[in-house]
C-alpha cells in the first residue's frame, strides 16, 4: 500500500504535480465579459499583442440584435504602439444572430482597440439597450483544431504535435514581443533620468546665477551708500 511504500507514494505525487504543470500549459486563458451595450456608450477593449498573433473574439448578443452590433477592430499607434480610436480600421464585423465570433491577425505590435458599437441607423433600431458576452482567446487558443484535423486528415497524435508546435511558437513570439517592451521602456527611463539630471543641473546653474547677481547688486548698493 501507498502508507507501506513511501516511495511508491512519493512517485505518485511527483507524477501528479508534473501532470498538473503540464495542464496548466495547455488550459487556455479565457477572460469573459457581460455589458450593457446602449447607443451613446460604446465599449472598448485592448488586446495587447504582438504581430502575427491570431486573436478571436466569440460574442452572444440577443436574437434582436442582429446587424445592429458592431465590432470595430483598430491597429495600435504607430508612434508609441498605443491604443488609439482614431487609428486604422483592420476589421469591421456586423455581429449574427445569438452566438458568433470574428477573428483578426495583428499586423504590428501594440495595443488593439476592440469597440462595440450599435448601429443606429438600422431600420430596426428602437432605441434599445443589449446584453452582449464577449471572450477573447488569444495565439493557438483561438485556433480551430477540429477543423484543421478534418481538412488535413491529421491524426490524433499529428494533431497534438501541430498544438504543441503552435504553443511553443506563441510563447517565443510573447517572449521577443516583452523582450522589445522592456528595451523600449529601458530606453524611456534612462531618456527621462536624463533629462531630469539635466533640468537640476540647469536649476543648480540658475540658483547660482541668481545668487551672483543679488550679491553684485548689493555690493554696488553699499559702494554707491559708502560714497555717499
Amino acid at each position: 500500500s501507498f502508507v507501506e511504500n513511501p516511495l511508491c507514494l512519493q512517485q505518485t505525487m511527483l507524477k501528479l504535480a508534473t501532470l498538473l504543470l503540464a495542464s496548466s500549459w495547455l488550459i487556455p486563458q479565457i477572460f469573459g465579459y457581460y455589458f450593457f451595450l446602449s447607443k451613446d456608450v460604446p465599449r472598448c477593449f485592448i488586446e495587447d499583442v504582438p504581430h502575427d498573433m491570431l486573436v478571436m473574439g466569440n460574442y452572444k448578443v440577443p436574437r434582436d440584435g442582429k446587424d445592429m452590433i458592431v465590432f470595430v477592430v483598430t491597429a495600435p499607434g504607430t508612434k508609441d504602439k498605443k491604443h488609439d480610436i482614431q487609428a486604422e480600421e483592420i476589421m469591421v464585423h456586423h455581429a449574427t444572430e445569438g452566438e458568433g465570433k470574428f477573428v483578426f491577425t495583428a499586423h504590428d505590435d501594440g495595443e488593439h482597440l476592440i469597440c462595440a458599437y450599435i448601429n443606429e441607423t438600422h431600420p430596426m433600431y428602437r432605441a434599445q439597450n443589449f446584453k452582449v458576452e464577449l471572450r477573447f482567446d488569444v495565439g493557438e487558443h483561438a485556433t480551430n483544431y477540429d477543423d484543421m484535423a478534418k481538412s488535413e486528415h491529421l491524426s490524433a497524435i499529428e494533431l497534438e504535435v501541430r498544438k504543441l508546435v503552435d504553443l511553443v511558437r506563441d510563447i517565443r513570439s510573447q517572449q521577443q514581443y516583452l523582450r522589445e517592451r522592456e528595451v523600449n521602456f529601458r530606453q524611456i527611463s534612462e531618456s527621462t533620468n536624463s533629462s531630469v539630471m539635466w533640468w537640476s543641473v540647469l536649476q543648480s546653474f540658475v540658483l547660482i546665477g541668481s545668487g551672483v547677481w543679488q550679491v553684485i547688486q548689493l555690493k554696488t548698493m553699499f559702494n554707491a551708500k559708502k560714497w555717499d
